[in-house]
């Protein structure tokens, strides 16, 4: 599909370009040649001048003809066609071309060593050699550097992660075991209600779980159901690693679309690493020449399926892209891909910074084919305030102020908020008559408990006007609801998150007394990364984020 859309779009260039010389406005040089590999022709490669959207097709007999618009300055030319490594040739006449193509593996070696961007520096193909700043720049519009400031990097050694697991605060105090009691009914230990203390490792410490298949991909691919976090080291402790992401040849969905709920994380994905002595990179560009392999996969949603698709005990936990899968964003026409949100185009021209030995050549690009490996995700200000809108209609009625606001997810591609079930938005709204002073509120939608009851100026706005959405679990056999500990057996009780492009209408009446003048009725909506009771036991400081602010005056 990817092939046809790129013929369609040639063919275009082409009309283009032959009007455009029609006209006299340009004249177009042709470049002719064959592609081979071990002296067998191969016919559906394709070829272009490398960093233009100038290509072709070679036919059957590995023959191509490519009209070019001609420039100054050196020109390379590349093949790549499925099963191959990139090809290129050097300073390409206007003549007989002839581009050989080198097979790549197709067995996986299990034995293989994955290159770290930190810890490898020297080794040659790793990273940090071509893919950042070699002034030192941190915030460098480079992969490597952008990687650094992405939560993927961090993701094995996140300390909310590793103390919801471990079920320690963020200070390294340990909790207290889960007490467990035999159920004579159901034949099985249950664990006790009113458990102090939350953490997987309390409720199994005779078990790893399957938590690093994706918070330590590296770690779990040697043992998927038994890697302990607590033990990544080296390259397994980068987290989701570049060159982790960079062998992962095919995603393994199942006949709903979704990754397996039996084959969590790396083990709902297929590797393709090389042998000793070789590399291979799988990438998003066909005519980058060398140890690099062409893969679709790489710019569609479907690659990050196997870590944002989680099913526990039949409930499903982490499912943003099952969300966008079933949104509008999925149609292969007119939606966008989670690459389009999480890894957006910068500006640049280039993502490569190479050392001063390396004489490759490195051709300007269209900035919009050059993506961010920033993802900016939950914890990212300007993704935020770009995902929801918020809009207020007030209006008097006799004694009463009648409020509605609206909350539209108008820029994610999944349900918000997504993933992690302990997350929540949550609405707040209030108005003041003309000296600033709050009104009575009297009928409405409020916060419930699990917003947090306590000192509203301490983020506690259990009771007050205004809607927490959240994905909201019950524990199956206490009833502890909301859970934090979704590990366990749960059940959904309400889910009341906005999907993609979505809705959600709530209505608040407060008390107009004798002169209160002009009203100014203010609606915020903020992100919480975690339920506020669990975060002050665990001592997440982790402030809410203010996504949307709207101030509404009546006269």
């Amino acid at each position: 599909m990817k092939v046809q859309y790129k013929a369609l779009l040639a063919l275009a260039v082409l009309g283009l370009a032959l009007a455009l010389m029609g006209w006299g406005l340009i004249q177009l040089s042709t470049l002719r040649g064959t592609v081979n590999a071990a002296g067998i022709p191969v016919g559906g490669a394709i070829v272009r001048v490398q960093g233009s959207s100038d290509y072709a097709l070679t036919d059957a007999e590995g023959r191509f003809t490519l009209p070019v618009a001609p420039f100054s300055g050196e020109r390379h030319v590349t093949a790549w066609a499925e099963g191959y490594f990139i090809s290129h040739t050097a300073g390409a006449p206007l003549s007989e071309i002839t581009l050989l193509l080198r097979a790549h593996p197709i067995e996986d070696n299990l034995e293989y060593a994955f290159v770290s961007p930190v810890l490898h520096p020297d080794v040659e193909g790793a990273c940090v050699r071509c893919h950042a700043s070699r002034s030192g720049d941190p915030n460098a519009p480079l992969p490597v550097d952008e990687w650094h400031l992405d939560a993927h990097s961090g993701s094995a050694t996140n300390p909310r992660f590793l103390s919801l697991y471990n079920g320690t605060t963020l200070t390294g105090e340990l909790g207290a075991l889960t007490q467990y009691q035999f159920d004579t009914e159901l034949g099985i230990d249950v664990p006790l209600p009113d458990q102090p203390d939350v953490g997987f490792r309390l409720d199994y410490p005779e078990s790893n779980g399957v938590c690093a298949t994706c918070h330590a991909p590296v770690l779990a691919l040697e043992q998927p159901t038994t890697a302990d976090p607590n033990t990544a080291v080296g390259v397994a402790a980068e987290g989701v690693t570049c060159d982790l992401c960079h062998k992962i040849a095919a995603v393994r969905l199942d006949v709903s679309g979704l990754p397996s709920a039996n084959l969590p994380g790396v083990e709902s994905l297929e590797f393709l690493r090389p042998p000793d002595g070789e590399q291979i990179f799988f990438g998003p560009y066909d005519d980058t020449p060398g140890d690099d392999v062409y893969l679709a996969l790489q710019s569609e949603s479907q690659f990050c399926a196997a870590c944002h698709t989680g099913t526990f005990w039949g409930v499903s936990m982490y499912n943003s892209f099952g969300e966008w899968l079933a949104s509008p964003y999925s149609d292969p026409v007119s939606g966008r891909t989670c690459q389009d949100c999480h890894m957006p185009t910068l500006g640049v021209t280039t993502f490569v910074d190479l050392p001063p030995d390396v004489t490759q050549f490195v051709p300007e690009r269209d900035p919009h084919t050059i993506f961010s490996h920033r993802m900016p995700g939950a914890g990212d200000l300007n993704l935020l305030q770009a995902t929801a809108q918020v809009t207020v209609d007030a209006e008097r009625v006799g004694d009463n102020l009648n409020v509605s606001v609206t909350v539209t997810n108008t820029g994610a591609g999944h349900s918000i908020p997504t993933d992690n079930p302990l997350r929540n938005l949550i609405l707040l709204v209030e108005a003041r008559d003309a000296n600033g002073q709050p009104l009575a509120f009297t009928e409405g939608a409020t916060i419930p408990e699990w917003g947090g009851v306590g000192d509203p100026d301490a983020g506690y706005y259990a009771g007050l006007p205004g809607i927490l959405y959240a994905k909201i679990l019950a524990d199956f056999y206490t009833g502890e609801l909301p859970t934090a500990a979704y590990w366990r057996q749960t059940r959904l009780v309400s889910d009341n998150r906005i999907a993609a492009l979505a809705s959600d209408v709530s209505n608040y009446t407060f008390e107009l007394p004798a002169g209160a003048g002009a009203v100014t009725v203010e609606a915020r909506l903020y992100l919480r990364r975690a339920f506020i009771d669990l975060m002050a036991a665990k001592g997440w400081e982790t402030p809410d984020i203010l996504m949307e602010q709207v101030v509404r005056v009546v006269p």
